[in-house]
């Protein structure tokens, strides 16, 4: 009986043994593959980001090349959609400063509105002066 208790423990032991430099592998690979889903997770939200920012210096370049050719109901769509997605962006800045220029151009929106609204092509200037603004905030 005494032999058998021993081989049973020695059993024991030894998976023991044999168990236990697995799992603090397996623990340890668990913290490597956390740590790298938060990296990935955060260089996607930046990715994201400047994905929009780049998507509403493309639509102000859009209404820029509608006001000169005098397509001011384009532009009036274009603004429309350009001025939802600077609101959209706000929402998820990450950047202090990408948010003030988001901000910026947000105030904007009644008057570049209304100046399409009257056709009037003095309104250029200022999408100029908006598109200058966003593009200190593309990569």
């Amino acid at each position: 009986m005494k032999t058998f208790a021993f081989v049973a423990v020695a059993l024991l032991v030894g998976a023991l043994a044999g168990y236990a430099p697995m799992y603090i592998d397996l623990r340890d690979a668990r913290a490597q593959a956390e740590a790298a889903e938060q990296q990935l997770t955060i260089e996607r939200d930046q990715a994201r980001q400047e994905l929009a920012i780049s998507d509403l210096h493309s639509k102000l370049g859009i209404l820029l090349m509608q006001v000169r050719a005098a397509d001011f109901a384009g532009g009036r769509q274009t603004s429309t959609k350009l001025y939802d997605g600077v609101n959209a962006a706000i929402e998820v800045s990450g950047d202090a400063d990408d948010e003030r220029r988001l901000r910026t151009i947000a105030e904007t929106r009644d008057q570049v509105t209304a100046a399409l609204a009257l056709n009037d092509p003095a309104i250029e200037e200022t999408i100029w002066r908006l598109f200058g603004l966003l593009s200190a905030s593309l990569p």
